[in-house]
């Protein structure tokens, strides 16, 4: 049992339970990084959707996801159990939001008019199932205890869990993609999700019993929801957060979106984007994991007017960084047959005394790449030919004055795509804390609003953030799939120079955009440190002259 205890409203929390409800957030993030860095090449790759199609639904769908934000924040605010109010969705969703989400993945055998339509339908149940278990998950958060330090902590913990599935997530998807279907993606994008799913509820489970909630709305509160959003229209802290909140997604959705089509059409190397997308969320879960220790010495909002400088300037930084000349490997398609220089992949040309080793990259569970040594082929012009699809690269060896055999150049790395995954670590490290910070605001912003009116609404408060989340992620897949198809994106195809202009922007210059963007609106928010404590003194001190 579970209801709120006087008090416990500042509790510091047993590091179990906030293992148990950061834990919830890896089950969200098997469904949420799926969407932000697969759903546009899932619908324009491989269900057959134009990009302009794909992103107009993504965005008009949030039209819905307006309404259900709400109203989801308002009926958990008023649903009472003997479990709390908001810890019961988790078992009671959790199956739904798997069977929604294996629909979404699902392609049937339509027309065009009909795929369009049959996505419409099945994302916006998959939102509406994700609004279902996102909002009393996220405003369960600001019930387990009013102590800011520890909310920081608490949150810091979800988004390591979150970041470290959005690792799993993008490192491992395609793996499973490719090995679930056995060489037809649709059937292994059904399958993955009907595993992504069965264990995110499994996962939901766990929070469920791991949480508890120790914060109740003022005795005898009552109000309707109306009330509670004009409350919130009334709360300019909450106000600055969504705007801010909504404008860093966007970052992030676009990031993560784009890099498919950043390896796969502008630096043909797709076989990197694990390993890209992996370090990416390896970063954020550092970042994470950082925050809390950063706040002892820098207020929120100053630290995050810091750390979006340093993503905006990063993001602009990387958009200077050349495609390399020479990409490193070649990938040769299943039974092509062909003969490669070794000088083609590499700076370094045939030379009297020069040996080479040609090598097949593999994906390997447990380091990014197995890169085999091939038998056999060790002169300057290799052959090959395959049954399945292969990538192979070269690595030139040479022996020195005493005698050592050395590796003079290689063509499996250039130096502009190591250039490449060092700026996306530092951008990711800095944008690692946005979450932990802004979502223990938005509990802090629900705070000021009892402290301001005497009633508290911490759902509606978490079921508008989490709009603003879903809002920026749609218009950032939304936007950069009308880019694409401006510039004339074509699906599984070589792009014109101008799509791939449109690609590198959108995977740098474009979020670093918004990331400074971002520095301008968090020097609206003034909710911190010496009025935060009086708020919390003072309704402590309501909550003690009531019980």
């Amino acid at each position: 049992m579970t209801t709120s205890t006087a008090g416990d409203r500042t509790a510091t929390l047993p590091l179990k339970e906030k293992l148990g409800y950061g834990f919830g957030d890896f089950g969200f993030n098997l469904y949420w990084t799926t969407i932000a860095s697969f759903l546009a090449a899932f619908y324009t790759d491989v269900f057959g959707i134009s990009a302009a199609a794909a992103g107009t639904m993504l965005l008009t769908t949030k039209v819905i996801d307006a309404c259900t934000d709400p109203v989801m924040g308002a009926i958990a605010d008023r649903t009472n159990t003997r479990f709390g109010k908001f810890r019961p969705f988790l078992i009671w969703a959790g199956l739904p939001m798997a069977g929604a989400a294996i629909l979404t993945f699902s392609t049937p055998d339509l027309n065009e008019s009909g795929k369009v339509v049959y996505a419409y339908v099945t994302y916006t149940l998959m939102m509406m199932m994700y609004t279902v278990l996102s909002t009393p998950y996220s405003a369960l958060s600001g019930v387990m205890t009013a102590r800011s330090q520890e909310r920081t902590s608490l949150i810091s913990i979800r988004f390591i869990f979150a970041f470290s599935a959005g690792f799993f997530v993008n490192y491992f998807t395609l793996d499973f993609v490719n090995a679930l279907g056995n060489g037809d993606d649709a059937k292994g994008w059904q399958l993955t999700m009907t595993l992504y799913g069965l264990a995110a509820a499994l996962i939901f489970g766990v929070t469920f019993l791991t949480t508890k909630e120790r914060i109740s709305p003022p005795a005898g509160q009552k109000t309707n929801p109306v009330d509670d959003i004009k409350d919130l229209i009334a709360n300019r802290p909450w106000l600055i957060l969504f705007a801010l909140s909504m404008i860093i997604m966007m970052t992030i959705t676009m990031r993560a979106g784009s890099a498919y089509y950043y390896f796969t059409y502008y630096l043909e190397r797709p076989d990197l984007l694990g390993m890209y997308l992996g370090l990416q969320m390896a970063a954020y879960a550092v970042g994470a994991a950082c925050a809390p220790l950063m706040t002892k010495y820098l207020d929120k909002t100053r630290l995050l007017m810091l750390l979006m400088l340093i993503v905006g300037s990063l993001s602009i930084l990387f958009s200077f960084v050349s495609k390399p000349e020479l990409n490193g490997v070649r990938s040769i398609e299943g039974g092509e047959s062909i003969t490669l220089q070794a000088g083609a992949l590499t700076n370094v040309e045939s030379i009297e005394g020069i040996q080479y080793q040609w090598q097949e990259h593999k994906k390997s569970w447990w380091i990014f790449t197995d890169r085999v040594a091939i038998a056999g082929e060790t002169a300057a012009s290799a052959s090959f030919s395959s049954d399945e699809d292969m990538m192979v690269s070269v690595v030139v060896m040479g022996v020195n004055d005493a005698g050592e055999t050395i590796e003079v150049d290689s063509g499996e790395l250039p130096s502009e795509i190591f250039t490449m995954f060092i700026l996306c670590i530092l951008i990711s490290l800095a944008l690692g804390p946005k979450s932990p910070l802004t979502w223990s605001m938005y509990a802090d912003t629900a705070d000021y609003n009892e402290w301001k009116t005497g009633r508290r609404a911490t759902a509606m408060t978490f079921s508008a953030a989490t709009f603003s989340q879903k809002l920026g992620g749609a218009l950032g897949s939304a936007g950069m799939l009308w880019v694409l198809a401006a510039f004339g994106y074509a699906a599984k195809a070589a792009q014109t120079d101008a799509s791939q202009f449109s690609i590198v922007l959108l995977q740098t210059a474009v979020p670093g955009c918004f990331a400074l963007l971002a520095v301008f609106v968090t020097r609206l928010y003034t909710l911190t440190g010496d009025q935060l404590e009086t708020i919390q003194k003072e309704l402590e001190e309501r909550e003690g002259s009531a019980s």
